[in-house]
């Protein structure tokens, strides 16, 4: 037998006159994998003091990097005493992965200030800081013990330490204090008792270094001393004592660099411990330090460390684990303090879980991690963090290596658990029920650390003092890049619903109804949702923007509906409670908005720089830079103005030039202010594209400022199909709820009856106006939604936004209008919007050519999220019949194409639709069938008509062609964009694009199919389009040609001029150019409102003009009262031999009453109306005046109104006898 060679003695980490009480305990030391490397297999390692030992701990360092821990059997040789083999070590410590290096040594490090919080008993701690060798740190000690007279200071070693008195409260009081005495731009805090290494202060510094958004670093806290069971538990209990690994936490991480997904901001474990941690000072005095209601000396007893992870994590900073900064903790070694332990980390978890689930920054976040949360209530109280690598007698790795686990006993070839092994199992059973008790009543004890004044520093205006002072001394704040609006602005969208209540009980005390209509209908058409986003964490203003519209129309739908259903018609209670839920809402959030706003301005004196650091994000808001850098004007500054000064120009010009339609369409009407303005704001545009930032605003502005300029000057929809949608809004409003089985209309009434609801509120006699102003807020509303949508997948600041430019220009082949299919498109984007997100890089693949590829892949969609889709889809599902099945099917493409995820989102979206749609399949069929399948040629047919005696004019023509001839190059483009890039996103974006015509497969929508698909078609290949990429590859030629013609900033100028002014021209002209031809007249809205009002029930009214124009239903009347269409009587008469207006009064008046019975018998004479293609025409504006003319003096009929062009006319006695003869 050969004897063994002592290699080694190693000393324990901490020494005492205390002998091990269990068969299970360990003796914890420290080695190095090059003195273990460099000494002999047969060797072996003595292990100073570790009698009575049976196994022993080691870290594992690497040139003093921490690599692991190792636990293995202590042999007791007879000369040498306790030893450990070298050659087992070896075999446990050859797979430990090679250290990650930290920044090299003789770089800049921040000043630290450590910060000590005792009550008389750190001298151990005190000694291992001092013999810290970090060229530039002093200390801070808070001391309960200390004169509260004046801070005392001295130097020691050097070293200067100021002792500070503790203030009244627990652990987070206490820091705090040290917080502000700090000098340092990093503070350190370390446990009392704690002995930490001589590179501590270094490690931590060097983090701060590496990555320049870290506001707080984390440290290795092991274990020095495990003699006894209770020692054990805490041990297991602490992740940060065994996590060797180095990372950095961002709460836009998705994943683990194992594939382990984690949901931040929860993963506590994940990001260290209070016991040995550093954070940028004023980054943490920004956040108002940390919260006195956690942690230990409150009767919440624990909690502080999370919670100020937590909120640094929301702020946008990162928080870095550092195992290099070593603090080796000695816990509590009697089984009596294990309950009070167990009871303090129930009460922080559960305080903490409670403040998340309550706080608008986690709110969300608490949501989606509910189903994880059941799971890990499951396991609280189980260890926890890197296991040690177990090694057994024979000198092999019993556990699998040095991810495996050695047991609470440490029993690892110690036999069966002895009966200290089998109480202490009982005892941590115990525990984990007196944990999960105390989450339960943590909420109640962290409510009264609450009511006693516990929160931040600022909490106070003496602690706003201190903290002025505190930020007076610290430098900029550590942030990440964020999106998110402001205090400031959230403050004004919380404003503005208050200001439209307030505007609303002024004109109703004043007596003011158009004030009292307008403010009502701005509220719950477009402010309702704002409230419910104030209580959720701030996100960019284009996305509040878009899901406050929409909150607000699902929400005003979805009460209006529920009543017209069920016939409970009583707009007044729902009301009443929308604004006391608004006011509750804002009464939350404003404080907490006035507070980080006045925490902000504290900070003002920190400022550093005046340069401007600001830039446009893709969703549309202005991206801040550091904290306490002051931005200067800049091109979004220039941008926005000019939109906004465009935009008003425009407006100016309509409110000065409203009135009735013009052969000239909308700018003849409005002359060179439309022109203008529109100009200015083009001119806007193409700055943002040139410089690269600020496109979203006069993108949103062009989005809508056409349908805003109608809906001013004319006053009435320019759609008249909206006239057939306000007679079933009238008709609920009368009749208090629907009749489904009416019509489809009566059917799919949500839209309606949120309508009919806001009309009843707002006290809306002429409900035509909720036709032309809806359409504004949807048209501004799909362009941002559009655009938020298009910078999940499309790079920088300018490609989403020239998406929905694209999309807005050439939509007038569309109209938005006030419609089911309007208000679907909107909805139907946002769903997508929840549903997906910018894509992130998982593994890399390495392809033939030994290139890495990274896959992009789609981010899991939470609970929250698909909360909002399910609420959304319900709406959608009772608003139109098709948006439904076309949002599940852009759904269906995105999954199969790894773009969204989970798998089964389209069922949330498809159940609600399904449902519904058996509820009512006798109406659905009507628009989709099984009969209709295979007979796709047949269902794009428009329908037939003959009737037509004029000519489609030039105009008519170009308003149609134009716009589509534009959408076939942006088709075109998408199809290159796709060919060039040949990636699965953008093949998965263009089977989307292609995804709408599934309608048409089961469809005999007939025109109004095909529009459909283009409508919802249009933002996929816009998005496309705006992703064309610059030739490369054996193209490149090309690309270096036109990267030079386009070097030049006149040229790219001229480029993008022409190219924002053709689409707008033809956006423009789509919208306005036919405004003559279908834009009714305000004397016909009323005479069709009289007729609806007055008329005898059974009464039919005769449009002697083009039906299609004219609108012939938007009174509640609409199933008792009729309209007929001249041509339903007889074709039109030819007039190429000239027109006999007298014989045509005659002969519409006999056929009228002969074939069409009715209870009384009125006629409609207005300016010819003429649109949609083949409907064009039937009566000139000649033969126009001489049926006027004919008609007023004609015996058969008596005028009964009149007003401009438009005049109704009664039936007479003599017309009756006329037309009986």
């Amino acid at each position: 037998m050969t004897r063994a060679t002592l290699a080694m003695v190693v000393s324990p980490v901490v020494t005492g006159p205390l002998a091990p009480t269990w068969d299970g305990a360990l003796w914890v030391g420290e080695v190095d994998r090059t003195d273990v490397h460099a000494s002999s297999h047969r060797d072996v390692i003595a292990l100073d003091g570790a009698e009575g030992y049976r196994r022993a701990r080691l870290l594992v360092r690497d040139h003093g990097e921490p690599l692991g821990f190792v636990e293995a059997d202590i042999t007791e040789r007879r000369r040498i005493g306790p030893t450990i083999d070298v050659r087992t070590l070896q075999r446990a410590i050859r797979p430990m992965p090679a250290p990650e290096r930290r920044p090299a040594a003789g770089q800049d490090l921040p000043s630290v200030s450590v910060v000590l919080c005792t009550d008389g008993a750190a001298g151990d701690t005190m000694r291992s800081v001092l013999a810290n060798g970090h060229p530039d740190f002093d200390v801070v000690v808070v001391s309960h013990g200390a004169d509260e007279a004046q801070p005392t200071t001295v130097v020691i070693g050097g070293r200067r330490v100021t002792t500070i008195p503790a203030p009244a409260g627990g652990l987070a009081a206490a820091r705090n204090a040290g917080l502000l005495a700090a000098t340092g731009d990093v503070v350190a805090f370390v446990d009392e008792g704690s002995v930490v290494d001589a590179g501590w202060l270094e490690a931590l510094a060097s983090a701060f270094v590496a990555d320049a958004d870290v506001a707080c670093v984390t440290g290795l806290v092991p274990t020095a001393e495990l003699r006894t069971p209770a020692q054990r538990w805490h041990d297991d209990r602490t992740a940060a004592a065994r996590t060797v690994r180095r990372r950095v936490h961002r709460l836009t991480d998705d994943a683990l660099d194992d594939g382990v997904a984690v949901r931040h901001p929860f993963a506590a474990s994940e990001y260290g411990t209070g016991a040995n941690l550093a954070v940028h000072r004023a980054t943490a005095l920004r956040i108002g330090g940390f919260d006195t209601a956690f942690g230990p000396g409150t009767r919440v007893g624990g909690g502080d460390d999370l919670d100020l992870f937590t909120r640094l994590l929301v702020a946008g900073s990162a928080i870095a684990v550092e195992p290099a900064a070593i603090a080796w903790q000695r816990t509590a070694d009697d089984v009596a303090s294990l309950r009070r332990a167990a009871a303090a980390h129930g009460h922080g978890l559960g305080a903490w879980m409670t403040k998340n689930a309550l706080d608008r920054d986690t709110f969300a976040a608490s949501v989606d991690a509910l189903p994880d949360a059941v799971s890990a209530f499951a396991r609280l109280g189980l260890e926890q963090g890197d296991r040690a690598a177990d090694i057994d007698r024979t000198g092999t790795d019993a556990a699998g290596g040095a991810g495996a686990a050695g047991g609470a006993g440490g029993a690892g070839g110690a036999g069966a658990p002895d009966a200290v092994d089998a109480e202490f199992a009982v005892t941590a059973r115990r525990l984990r029920g007196v944990e999960r008790r105390s989450v339960a009543t943590a909420p109640f004890l962290a409510l009264r650390e609450r009511l006693g004044g516990a929160g931040t520093i600022d909490r106070t205006a003496r602690g706003r003092h201190e903290l002025q002072r505190g930020l007076d001394s610290a430098g900029p704040a550590r942030r990440g890049t964020s999106d998110a609006m402001g205090p400031g602005a959230r403050l004004v969208a919380a404003a503005l619903p208050v200001l439209a209540l307030v505007i609303a009980a002024i004109g109703s005390v004043a007596g003011l109804p158009v004030l009292r209509a307008s403010a009502i209908g701005v509220f719950l058409f477009a402010l309702l949702g704002v409230a419910p986003l104030l209580l959720v964490r701030p996100m960019a203003l284009a996305r509040f923007a878009v899901f406050a519209v929409t909150g607000s129309l699902v929400g005003t739908i979805a009460i209006g509906y529920t009543m017209a259903t069920f016939h409970v018609w009583a707009p007044t209670v729902p009301f009443v409670a929308v604004v006391l839920l608004t006011a509750a809402a804002v009464a939350v959030a404003v404080p907490r908005d006035v507070a980080e706003l006045r925490r902000d301005r504290l900070g003002g004196g920190s400022v550093r720089s005046s340069s401007s650091s600001s830039s446009s994000s893709s969703d549309g808001s202005v991206r801040p830079g550091p904290v306490g850098i002051r931005a200067r004007w800049g091109t979004t500054a220039t941008v926005t103005t000019l939109s906004l000064v465009g935009l008003g120009i425009v407006v100016v010009a309509a409110l000065t030039h409203m009135g009735d339609p013009v052969p000239a369409g909308l700018f003849g009407s409005l002359g060179p202010g439309l022109v203008i303005g529109i100009l200015v704001v083009v001119a806007a545009a193409v700055i943002a594209i040139v410089r690269g930032r600020g496109l979203a605003v006069p993108v949103v502005v062009l989005g809508g400022v056409v349908q805003l300029a109608q809906a001013i000057t004319y006053g009435v929809s320019t759609v008249m199909a909206a006239a057939r949608h306000i007679g079933v809004l009238e008709y609920i409003r009368q009749y208090g709820g629907t009749n489904p089985a009416q019509d489809i209309f009566q059917t799919w009434s949500g839209l309606f009856a949120g309508g009919a609801w806001v009309a009843d509120v707002g006290g809306i006699a002429n409900a035509m106006l909720i036709a032309a102003w809806v359409p504004v807020l949807l048209a501004f509303s799909t362009t941002i939604a559009v655009g938020v949508l298009a910078s999940h997948w499309l790079p920088g600041d300018r490609r989403p936004w020239i998406a929905a430019l694209l999309t807005a220009m050439t939509g007038s082949l569309n109209t938005t209008y006030f419609s089911p299919q309007s208000t679907g498109i909107l909805m139907s984007v946002v769903i997508l919007v929840l549903a997906t997100g910018p894509l992130r890089s998982a593994a890399a693949t390495v392809t033939n050519e030994g290139v890495g590829l990274a896959k992009p892949r789609a981010r899991k969609v939470g609970l929250s999220r698909i909360t909002a889709i399910a609420a959304i889809s319900i709406v959608l599902a009772v608003t139109h019949q098709i948006s439904p099945y076309l949002t599940v099917a852009a759904l269906v493409v995105l999954v199969v194409f790894k773009l969204a995820r989970p798998w089964w989102l389209p069922v949330v979206v498809l159940v609600p639709a399904v449902v519904f749609a058996l509820m009512n399949g006798s109406v659905l069929a009507k628009f989709l069938s099984l009969a209709a399948i295979g007979r796709v040629l047949d269902n794009v047919q428009p329908p037939s008509h003959d009737m037509t005696v004029l000519p489609k004019p030039l105009v008519t023509r170009l308003a149609f062609d134009i716009p589509a001839a534009a959408l076939v190059v942006l088709g075109l483009i998408a199809l290159i964009t796709v060919l060039m890039r040949r990636d699965r996103l953008h093949w998965g974006l263009l089977v989307a694009a292609a995804s709408p015509i599934s309608l048409l497969v089961a469809t005999n929508y007939g025109q109004e199919g095909i529009f459909r698909v283009v409508l919802f078609a249009t933002p996929w290949i816009a998005i496309l389009a705006a992703a064309l990429p610059m030739p490369s590859g054996r193209l490149a030629w090309a690309g270096s040609a036109v990267g030079r013609v386009m070097r030049p900033t006149s040229v790219r100028f001229l480029v993008a001029g022409a190219g924002v002014a053709a689409l707008v021209a033809v956006g423009a002209f789509g919208q306005t150019a036919l405004d003559w031809n279908r834009v009714m007249t305000r004397s016909q809205s009323e005479a069709t409102q009289l007729f609806d009002r007055t008329a005898p029930k059974g009464s039919l009214m005769l449009l002697t003009g083009s039906a299609n124009a004219v609108p012939s239903n938007t009174g509640a009347r609409y199933f008792d009262v009729g309209y007929l269409s001249r041509e339903a009587l007889s074709p039109y008469p030819d007039t190429t031999g000239g027109y006999d207006a007298s014989s045509d009064v005659s002969d519409i008046t006999r056929e009228l009453v002969e074939n069409w019975p009715a209870t009384k018998y009125y006629a409609l004479v207005a300016a010819p109306f003429g649109a949609y293609d083949a409907r064009y025409g039937y009566q000139s504006d000649a033969d126009y005046q001489q049926l006027a003319t004919e008609m007023a003096s004609s015996p058969y009929w008596k005028r009964v109104w009149s007003s401009g062009t438009t005049a109704m006319y009664e039936l007479t006695q003599e017309g009756m006898r006329h037309a009986t003869e």
